[in-house]
């Protein structure tokens, strides 16, 4: 028993030798007085989910600012536009968190807001001050076509890609091919006021080896316009563009589909059979990118309806074809793609407040202004007017007129699809690019190609589909007005 004790004495002395030990190892107590030192501050990640490309390019060298002022960090992750959608579905359909905010579509803004993936920022617009996020700035067509959905608005737009019309105004305006073109087909050739003027130029313009253009023998094939006919996002909006001109909507005022109706046939065909057999061989399988290549190597002498976006990337045609000049106007009729890339909060995002922060900061008067300095298409109207910021800015900045007459007659017509507000858009705009490129390419007939569409529109929305557009109006239907560019709008060469 006497041994036991004595050991356990021992253990216990071993025991308090070690616990002083470990005391002195740690930090000094705090002073009788003082507060203990706060723990750090929790480092806050702000993900990003945008458009892959120039966009995302800017949006980082931006970001670092915001970083830098803040002291939160900002990643951006860069998604090709064609996977944008589906990645960004999977992971809020999955509530993982992986994005504090995604960048939307106009045709996704309804879907998103409907299945519960995004925050309604009316309530973060209300407490900010009015002076710092100048949302009344923000062009209304562009509010309207990519923010509201159900009398909320579901995100702030930070770039529009907006379709108007680029042509070689040189060609346009050589004395010999005016006096040829006036002769052929009885008018003035000028920006084209409507699609069959745009089908009559693209056929004056192609030209074979041995033909002349500006007077001057051509020595490899010339296309009197560039199509982006692939099967990519992009062929529909060349093809509801033509559409919407004619009075024809692809969702009727119903919900029905409306792309088996006669008119809206009649505009499917002219694009395939009066406008694509005088684009480049490539146009089945091009995009923006490739009809951009397509004017900077001489090969065509317009688009049909364009990503305006691109003009800092079109311009450089006078750089690399000797006498060339491009400009820009508006796509015949001015009804076309009205919209913007917009980013919204995710409902699952793990930063609420410190990503609205960024959010109306990278949308806000300052960012934007950095981006359009370097060829952005901002959404704010006191860029997109400031003469002072347009003067000696054309490389960056010249399409800024053209844009401002589509969003203006776009506000002013109250010029809204159907599509825009319907909850299954996003399914929809994937069938479009399948089924529109079916007939560009002729697996389809144009007629079984719309049949095809129609009915996958019916199956998408089990029957026909919500249109929630009454704030716009009782009983609205998008009808479109008269319109005629005006070129002295243009800022020249």
């Amino acid at each position: 028993m006497k041994t036991n004790l004595c050991k356990l004495v021992a253990v216990l002395a071993v025991l308090a030798m070690l616990v002083a030990g470990l005391a002195a190892c740690g930090p000094p107590a705090a002073p009788p007085g003082e507060t203990p030192a706060p723990p750090p501050p929790e480092e806050v990640t702000i993900t990003w989910a945008t458009i892959a490309g120039f966009y995302t390019d800017w949006a980082e060298e931006v970001a670092r600012e915001f970083e830098e002022e803040t002291g939160w960090n900002v990643e951006v992750v860069d998604i090709d536009f064609s996977q944008l959608y589906e990645k960004q579905v999977i992971e809020m359909v999955g509530a993982t968190g992986a994005y504090d905010i995604i960048t939307y579509d106009v045709g996704w803004k309804a879907e998103f807001a409907n299945s519960g993936y995004l925050l309604a920022l009316d309530d973060y617009i209300a407490a900010s001050d009015p002076a710092e996020i100048q949302f009344e700035d923000i062009h209304p067509a562009l509010v309207e076509a990519s923010c509201n959905w159900k009398g909320k608005t579901w995100g702030l737009p930070y770039y529009t890609f907006t379709m108007g019309y680029f042509y070689r105004c040189d060609l346009f305006e050589d004395p010999g091919e005016m006096a040829a073109f006036e002769a052929e087909y009885g008018y003035p050739l000028d920006v084209p006021q409507d699609y069959e003027q745009l089908a009559d130029i693209a056929e004056f313009f192609r030209r074979e080896p041995g033909d002349t253009l500006k007077g001057e023998a051509v020595t490899e094939d010339f296309y009197g316009i560039g199509l982006m006919a692939g099967r990519f996002p992009h062929v529909q909006d060349e093809m509801m563009s033509i559409a919407w001109t004619h009075d024809e909507d692809l969702i009727k005022d119903d919900g029905t589909p409306g792309c088996t109706e006669p008119g809206f046939l009649d505009a499917v065909h002219l694009y395939v059979d009066e406008l694509l057999p005088y684009a480049p061989p490539g146009a089945l399988t091009s995009a923006y990118d490739e009809v951009v290549g397509q004017m900077r190597q001489g090969l065509i002498a317009q688009t049909a309806a364009f990503y305006l976006d691109q003009w800092p990337n079109m311009v450089k045609t006078e750089d690399e074809v000797p006498g060339s000049e491009i400009c820009a106007a508006t796509s015949p009729g001015a009804h076309t793609w009205v919209g913007a890339l917009t980013l919204g909060m995710t409902a699952d995002g793990k930063h609420p407040d410190q990503t609205w922060e960024f959010l109306k900061w990278i949308t806000g008067p300052q960012a934007q202004r950095k981006f359009a300095e370097g060829g952005g298409s901002t959404c704010r109207v006191s860029i997109l007017t400031d003469e002072e910021f347009l003067a000696g800015r054309r490389l960056a900045a010249g399409h800024f007129p053209a844009l401002m007459e589509v969003l203006d007659h776009t506000a002013e017509c109250v010029f809204y699809p159907n599509y825009y507000y319907v909850p299954q858009g996003g399914k929809i705009y994937d069938e479009e690019t399948a089924w529109f490129s079916a007939a560009t390419s002729g697996e389809y007939s144009v007629e079984d190609a719309m049949a095809n569409l129609a009915e996958a529109i019916e199956r998408h929305c089990d029957g026909p589909c919500e249109i929630p557009n009454d704030h716009l109006e009782a009983d609205y239907s998008p009808v479109p007005c008269p319109f005629t560019f005006d070129t002295s709008v243009q800022i020249r060469k």
